[in-house]
């Protein structure tokens, strides 16, 4: 084929180009991959990374003391990202009626009133099918029971009577509505950190979260066993308006209810401490629990550095409260049984003090006068302590 032929013919011209052009870069990417290849090893690849070695080494020492070569190569690995676990509502959640009521502060008043978003103050959830709701104390602090309106489900029902539990900090509202929808209560003790759980911040309205903490901070002072202390931690983000918001796990179970906020964590009050709460109060008109009293710190969080130190690593460890100054509370059922201060409680009954519950959650959980046994450490042998429970009333009507 010659030059005259090629002039004549511009799509011949063309493919020899385009021809050209493949051929010289393919030899370009030829020395090019060759270069690489000296620089990335075979085995660096994966399936979506890989790792770029470096020219440094260290040496370290093995026990049989011949130096080894040990790589400082920056490793990129691939990422697992499951797109559809983190925005997909769950079943249980999201076929349901919600359970979650608004709180708006108003006066009582004779006339019909329009309620905007600036009158919220809360959020509520509903646990009882005729007419009880939990929320967090800072909700109602500095408002009237009379004050309190709860819309739910598209219907306005005043508070008729409002108590605050303070062995649980929860408060319970009682309203005039009826058929609301159920509420089952999750026991997080026996669950992980990395829970999959979910904040209803509104009625139907869900942000994906996950339980980061079973605990929001370590005591450092001995802690009452006849008041639950412990927050779990959540992720997310709410305004004041949203205190009060419960928290569930993908089954549609309570986890917490919302009772403070800061910097993208949430703390919750744990739902399985309202359990026995409730169940007092649809028995009677006030909230009574079982009382051992005593002050106690979880060894499992306590470190100590004296060398001579034979406290059992973990337990109920009974201590002296800086504030009333006594470890175990006067005419109660601890000092009726003998406990002494520095006993460690290892177990009661059946319930082995691990860390996973702290004392009060255990004792909240027994009804007042139970009979109950203690597996106690005391000065280096363990003994059983028989005991009775007191009774204890913790709630308070809010008027």
């Amino acid at each position: 084929m010659n030059l005259k032929h090629i002039i004549k013919h511009p799509t011949t011209l063309t493919i020899l180009v385009i021809a050209g052009v493949v051929v010289l870069s393919s030899i370009a990417g030829g020395v090019t991959g060759g270069i690489v290849a000296m620089r990335i090893t075979p085995d660096s690849f994966t399936q979506q990374g890989f790792y770029i070695p470096t020219d440094s080494t260290t040496t370290s020492v093995v026990q049989s003391g011949t130096p080894q070569a040990t790589s400082t190569a920056i490793r990129l690995v691939p990422i697992e990202v499951d797109t559809a676990a983190t925005r997909v509502v769950p079943e249980p959640i999201f076929q349901r009626q919600s359970p979650v009521a608004v709180i708006y502060g108003h006066k009582k008043s004779g006339a019909d009133v329009l309620l905007g978003d600036g009158d919220q103050i809360g959020k509520a959830v509903a646990v009882t099918s005729d007419g009880w709701f939990v929320t967090a104390p800072s909700v109602v602090e500095g408002w009237k029971t009379a004050d309190l309106l709860l819309w739910q489900n598209g219907h306005a029902y005043r508070a008729e009577k409002a108590l605050l539990d303070r062995a649980t900090q929860l408060v319970f509202i009682k309203t005039s509505a009826k058929n609301l929808p159920s509420t089952p209560f999750a026991d997080v003790y026996a669950a992980k950190t990395g829970l999959a759980a979910w904040l209803e911040s509104s009625p139907n309205e869900y942000a994906p979260s996950a339980i980061v903490a079973l605990r929001a901070s370590t005591p450092v002072d001995p802690a009452s066993s006849d008041k639950a202390v412990r927050r779990l931690v959540a992720l997310g983000s709410v305004d004041e308006s949203d205190i009060g918001s419960p928290v569930w796990d993908s089954k549609g179970s309570l986890i917490g209810i919302v009772d403070t906020f800061a910097d993208g964590r949430l703390f919750l009050t744990p739902a399985s401490n309202l359990a026995a709460s409730l169940q007092s109060l649809i028995s009677g008109t006030e909230i009574d629990h079982a009382s051992l009293g005593v002050f106690a710190l979880d060894r499992m969080l306590i470190r100590s550095t004296a060398a001579d130190d034979t406290t059992p690593s973990r337990g109920a460890w009974i201590k002296e409260d800086k504030r009333t100054g006594r470890a175990i509370v006067k005419d109660s059922a601890a000092e009726k049984a003998g406990l002494k201060s520095g006993d460690v409680i290892l177990r009661v009954d059946r319930d082995i003090m691990d860390g996973s519950s702290d004392l009060s959650d255990i004792i909240l959980q027994y009804r007042p006068g139970s009979d109950v046994t203690l597996r106690v450490w005391r000065v280096d042998k363990e003994i059983d302590v028989p005991l009775k429970l007191g009774t204890q009333v913790t709630s308070e009507v809010i008027l």
